[in-house]
C-alpha cells in the first residue's frame, strides 16, 4: 500500500481546515494593513505528485509564482502556495 492509498477524506478535511485557519489569519492581517476588506475562499487541498501539480497549474511551461514550504516532524512533506502571475502581482 502506497502513501497515497493511506490518505482518507478526513485527512484532507483536517488539512483543509488548517489551511483555512492560516489563510483566514493572513487575510485578517492583510485587511488591517491595507485598511480594505479581503475576500477569500476555502483553500483547495490535494495530495498529488509533482508532475500532477504542474498539470494543475497549466503545464510545466506555464510561469507561476509559488511559495515552497518544507514540512518536518511526524508528518513530513512539502506544501506549495501557487498563484498565476497576474494574481501574484496584485498580491505583491
Amino acid at each position: 500500500m502506497s502513501f497515497f492509498d493511506k490518505i482518507k477524506s478526513h485527512h484532507l478535511d483536517i488539512l483543509k481546515e488548517v489551511g483555512n485557519i492560516g489563510a483566514g489569519n493572513a487575510a485578517t492581517a492583510l485587511s488591517k494593513i491595507l485598511g480594505k476588506t479581503i475576500d477569500m475562499t476555502v483553500p483547495k487541498v490535494s495530495v498529488v505528485s509533482f508532475d500532477e501539480m504542474m498539470d494543475l497549474v497549466g503545464g510545466s511551461e506555464n510561469v507561476i509564482a509559488s511559495v515552497f514550504l518544507r514540512i518536518e516532524g511526524d508528518a513530513p512533506g512539502s506544501m506549495y502556495f501557487m498563484l498565476p502571475l497576474e494574481q501574484a502581482e496584485k498580491f505583491v
